[in-house]
C-alpha cells in the first residue's frame, strides 16, 4: 500500500530572530490529508510563528516547509494555496460583509460580478446571507469570525489556518459558535491547522494534537491518545 502524501510537513523547521531569540526549534510535523489539526501550548510556546511560517507570513531560519508535496519555504503567501484567518478577524471597517468576503478576488483581478457571485455563495455557506450589506462594527464576535473565515474560503485554499480564532469570544457566545465549527469541518473538503491554547476547542474539534512546549513537539498523535498521556503525566 502507497502512503498517502501529507497535506503539511514540516522537516527540520526552525525560527530564529535577529535578537537571537529561537521561537521555534527543530520542528518535525506530518499533518494528513483531511485533517483538522490543533496546535495546543501556553502563550509563547511557538504555535502562531509556526502556523505563520506554514502559511508564508513569517521566514524560516533553518528547515523546510513541504505543502501537498512542494517546498514552499520560500515561496510567497499567494503562491502557497493558503489561506490564514487572523484572531482579530482583519475585516476591514469601511466595507460591507460582501465587500470583505470579495476583496481577495478583487486583489487576484477577478470580475466585479463574478467576485460579488462567489461572496454571495460563501456568505451563505457560512449563514451570514442576511448581514451582506452590513458593516463590521454592526456584527457581534460570532458573526465576524464568520465573515473572515469566508474570506478566507473565497480564494479555495488548499490549506486553511486559523490562529486562535476563538480567542475574542466570551464563554456564552463561545459555546455558539463551537456546533457551527464543527458543521463546517464537516462540509469542508480541505484539511485545517487552528492554533489554541483551550482543551476544550481541542476536544471538540481535532482529530489530530500537536503539543507544542518551549518551541518543541512534546507530543503528536490523534486527540483522544494525546490528551490521556497529558491526564497521566
Amino acid at each position: 500500500m502507497v502512503a498517502t502524501k501529507p497535506a503539511v510537513e514540516l522537516i527540520a523547521v526552525s525560527k530564529r530572530y535577529p535578537n537571537g531569540q529561537l521561537a521555534v526549534s527543530q520542528i518535525n510535523l506530518r499533518i494528513p490529508k483531511g485533517s483538522y489539526c490543533c496546535l495546543l501550548g501556553p502563550s509563547g510556546c511557538g504555535k502562531s510563528t509556526l502556523l505563520r511560517m506554514i502559511a508564508g507570513h513569517e521566514s524560516v531560519t533553518e528547515g523546510d516547509v513541504l505543502l501537498d508535496n512542494r517546498n514552499v519555504t520560500n515561496h510567497s503567501p499567494g503562491e502557497r494555496g493558503t489561506a490564514l484567518m487572523f484572531q482579530n478577524y482583519a475585516l476591514f471597517p469601511h466595507m460591507t460583509c460582501l465587500d470583505n468576503v470579495a476583496y481577495p478576488l478583487k486583489v487576484a483581478g477577478i470580475n466585479k460580478s463574478a467576485r460579488l457571485e462567489q461572496a454571495r455563495e460563501l456568505l451563505a455557506k457560512v449563514n451570514m446571507t442576511d448581514y451582506s450589506n452590513a458593516y463590521p462594527e454592526q456584527l457581534s464576535g460570532g458573526q465576524q469570525q464568520r465573515v473572515a473565515i469566508a474570506r478566507a474560503l473565497v480564494t479555495q485554499p488548499r490549506l486553511l489556518l486559523l490562529d486562535e480564532p476563538l480567542a475574542a469570544l466570551d464563554h456564552a457566545r463561545k459555546q455558539e459558535v463551537l456546533p457551527w465549527l464543527e458543521k463546517l469541518r464537516d462540509d469542508l473538503n480541505i484539511p485545517m491547522l487552528y492554533v489554541t491554547h483551550a482543551v476544550d476547542e481541542v476536544a471538540r474539534l481535532a482529530d489530530t494534537l500537536v503539543v507544542l512546549e518551549a518551541g518543541r513537539v512534546k507530543a503528536c498523535g490523534p486527540v483522544s491518545e494525546v490528551l490521556k498521556i497529558g491526564r497521566a503525566s
